[in-house]
């Protein structure tokens, strides 16, 4: 227990009425804790989280919240930015699904060097505007950092962050696979178990978790549908007892209880006749740009789309690499 003294000002002019002496090599302003035990309790909270913070700290004699103990991390003074010349941003949530802000990494040290409160052009803009030495800005596809990079750091170099090329890459993949799998001949598959699990064509393991996750509650939900629609229980009722569109309960009862694969985009049939011998001059004049070749031929009432004419030129090289010439 500590006992201080306090004073009171009689004079009407002077706007504080009591004052309190400080002792600020001891105890800080306004605080409940001691400079030592404030020390103490931020050092548990580096160690550790809240809730376990919490039980730690009990266990040492210092009985705390976790409030107490992650309120004591905010109190501490970030260090200076400093000179950086490599970052990254990305968007980090105050609260999930309700407030977010923008985090911004030292790539080098891989250190947080500093956290807007909004997630906008004008913050991201300001901050580089402060920091004039970066040179390369890793970020995602968000049009907030493209135009705040842009604005704010108009001479460095943008570049996608791995996780974000690989995210990219595995969500390409797998647009293939699915592509590629739909129109592949039909396959009955029973009801799913562990060893035959529902189909999918997710590219990666984790992908695939989530799809399976996703498919079988679809399944369960289906199968309920189907056993109330057998007891006799008519469509509304089944959606107000499963909080289901009375759209989506009649399409659970006309089709099977097993995965829908996506609908494939129907293939729009390209007359390659008229468009062939202006393709193979333009190839022999040693135009490779299937930009402006596809550009040529639209103006020559081609109605196709330019990864048709690249797919084209793509088969055509290889056919006259080949000694083959070329089908039509």
């Amino acid at each position: 227990m500590l006992t201080v003294k306090k004073f009171f000002f009689r004079t009407p002019d002077c706007a504080r009425k009591i004052f309190v002496e400080c002792l600020e090599d001891f105890l800080a302003v306004s605080s409940r804790l001691t400079m030592r035990l404030r020390g103490s309790v931020q050092e548990i909270g580096f160690a550790t989280c809240g809730k376990r913070g919490e039980r730690l700290s009990h266990k040492l004699g210092l009985p705390i919240s976790e409030v107490t103990l992650l309120r004591s991390l905010f109190l501490l003074a970030l260090p200076p930015i400093g000179k950086v010349q490599i970052i990254g941003i990305d968007d980090w949530s105050y609260r999930r699904g309700k407030r977010s802000g923008t985090i911004i990494v030292d790539i080098r040290t891989h250190k947080i060097i500093d956290l807007l409160p909004e997630c906008s052009v004008e913050s991201v803009v300001a901050w580089l505007e402060a920091h004039p030495e970066v040179e390369v800005v890793s970020r995602d596809r968000r049009g907030t950092y493209v135009d705040g990079a842009t604005q704010g750091a108009h001479l460095a170099a943008q570049v996608c962050d791995r996780w974000h090329l690989l995210k990219n890459l595995g969500e390409a993949v797998e647009d293939f696979f699915i592509r590629t799998h739909i129109r592949l001949p039909e396959t009955r598959v029973a009801s799913p178990t562990p060893e035959h699990p529902l189909r999918t064509s997710s590219a990666t393991p984790a992908q695939q978790s989530r799809t399976q996750g996703r498919l079988l509650r679809k399944w369960k939900l289906s199968q309920r549908v189907q056993e109330l629609h057998e007891g006799g229980m008519s469509l509304r009722k089944i959606g107000e007892e499963l909080g289901l569109a009375r759209n989506t309960v009649r399409k659970y009862v006309r089709q099977p209880p097993e995965q829908a694969l996506p609908t494939p985009r129907p293939l729009r049939p390209v007359n390659w006749i008229p468009m062939r011998t202006t393709i193979l001059t333009r190839l022999s004049q040693g135009c490779r740009n299937a930009a402006q070749i596809h550009r040529e031929i639209a103006e020559m009432s081609f109605k196709g789309g330019q990864t048709n004419v690249r797919a084209s030129i793509a088969h055509l090289r290889r056919s006259s690499t080949n000694g083959q010439t070329p089908v039509k």
